[in-house]
């Protein structure tokens, strides 16, 4: 799904108390329907950000990114948990190391 259509839903682990079901977890949902799942998690970002909409493409992949680092650096969620969910996204596909588990081209390179 495109970036502006997902959303993204995690609850850091350090608020495992608050949200013992959920923390160190992290789902990309369709954001049509995904409104109520997400609200099982402390944070989202994604389509549920009115701002995303105002960027241009090179800000919203850069967000992405940022959102992948944040939940992985600030809130604890494991980089393979985070990377699983985030392959949902297709801009994050294409931009990914091309030998990552999960890549893909945007347009496939031409075979010879």
């Amino acid at each position: 799904m495109k970036q502006t259509e997902a959303i993204i839903a995690w609850t850091p682990v350090r608020w495992a108390e608050l949200k013992p079901e959920t923390a160190g977890q992290v789902v990309v949902l369709p954001a049509l329907d995904g409104a109520g799942e997400a609200r099982r998690y402390m944070m989202r970002a994604g389509a549920s950000s009115s701002a995303l909409a105002a960027l241009s493409e090179e800000e919203r992949i850069a967000r992405l990114f940022i959102e992948f680092q944040t939940l992985v650096v600030r809130d604890g969620i494991d980089p393979q948990v985070a990377h699983r969910a985030f392959l949902a996204i297709d801009e994050y596909r294409f931009r990914i190391a091309p030998d990552t588990e999960g890549a893909e081209f945007e347009d496939p390179p031409e075979e010879d």
